[in-house]
């Protein structure tokens, strides 16, 4: 079983490094912007300073959805350390999903009045609520500059339309699933009937619907979403912004890094190295820039290290961690 696992780790890491090797003899990836960019410091130093300001505020999201089910007091410094190793395994295995399976298995015993189905579903939850406030964000900034997104490529519409559709579709689903605005029991038993052809499908369902938070807190974790999006983009902007025309402005990002940190999030290789940077090859492209993928690598950098560090608390804390763990996150 484990042969298995890893052969598809190796077979995605091939995938990954095969594409970016394709973008590099193409011409499309320039390694040598890395270096050009290390001559703007200040603006490194000031994309750090927001990568790690994005890293904070999902901690603080993602304690205050546990604040509001346990209704205790929980230390900030430890959700912090518990999310810094999963972004250490995400980056190290392929797709963010490796490092909530990481987070799941330290957060199960952090209280008792957090069973491990509660974990497993405010992680969800809060996945949801990055990729609503990620939509949200992108969805509002769009909406206020649809004539300059049509001036620049009538196309790019196409990827605002997409933000509206997904931001109301993860909307709908945190409000149906996790809020406390319609009635469980209803709501619960119609999954059931529906879901009573797959027993093991209907019980992970019965369980992800025990979680139930108020409009109020969930509309609080939007907020701080919302900020956490925008800092990473700004991120991004510091890095890539000296590399950019002049006639593409910040806001104008907000059409495309949406739909490009879905793609790059995607399981398919640790960090989105190569599938990331071929979302944004084409997407920036949109925007009549070259070089995308050059320019979404200087994010990847910064994205690598910063989560990197994430070894050392690993290291203090790695015997809170199961065997079990690195089998089941593959």
């Amino acid at each position: 079983m484990l042969n298995f696992y890893m052969i598809k780790i190796a077979l995605k890491f091939l995938l990954a490094f095969a594409l970016c090797y394709w973008l590099f003899t193409s011409g499309k990836l320039d390694f040598s912007l890395v270096t050009k960019s290390f001559q703007q410091g200040y603006l490194w130093l000031l994309g750090i300073a927001f990568f790690i300001s994005h890293l904070l505020l999902n901690a603080y999201r993602f304690r205050g959805l546990l604040i509001a089910k346990s209704k205790e007091k929980i230390s900030f410094s430890k959700v912090f350390s518990f999310d810094a190793v999963g972004s250490f395994f995400s980056v190290i295995l392929p797709g963010a999903v490796a490092g909530d399976v990481i987070r799941f298995f330290y957060y199960k015993n952090l209280s008792k009045k957090l069973p491990p189905p509660t974990i497993a579903s405010v992680i969800l939850l809060d996945r949801f609520m990055g990729l609503l406030g990620l939509m949200s964000l992108g969805t509002f900034v769009c909406l206020f500059q649809l004539d300059t997104i049509k001036s620049i490529n009538p196309a790019l519409l196409s990827l605002v339309y997409t933000n509206i559709f997904l931001m109301l579709a993860s909307a709908s689903f945190i409000v149906i699933v996790f809020s406390d605005l319609i009635p469980q029991e209803s709501f619960l038993i119609k999954i059931l009937s529906y879901l009573q052809r797959w027993p093991k499908l209907a019980s992970t369902f019965s369980e992800l619907l025990l979680l139930r938070i108020s409009l109020g807190d969930l509309f609080k974790s939007l907020i701080l979403s919302i900020l956490s999006q925008t800092v990473t983009i700004a991120c991004f902007w510091a890095l890539a912004s000296p590399f950019i025309p002049s006639s593409v402005t910040f806001l104008n990002l907000f059409t495309i890094i949406p739909i490009g940190f879905i793609g790059a999030s995607l399981p398919i290789a640790p960090a989105g190295l190569g599938v990331g940077h071929l979302f944004f090859e084409s997407l920036f492209n949109m925007l009549h820039v070259d070089h995308g993928a050059s320019l979404y690598n200087l994010f990847f950098i910064v994205n690598v290290v910063i989560c990197l560090l994430g070894f050392f608390p690993y290291m203090m804390i790695k015997n809170e961690l199961k065997n079990e763990v690195v089998e089941v996150a593959v």
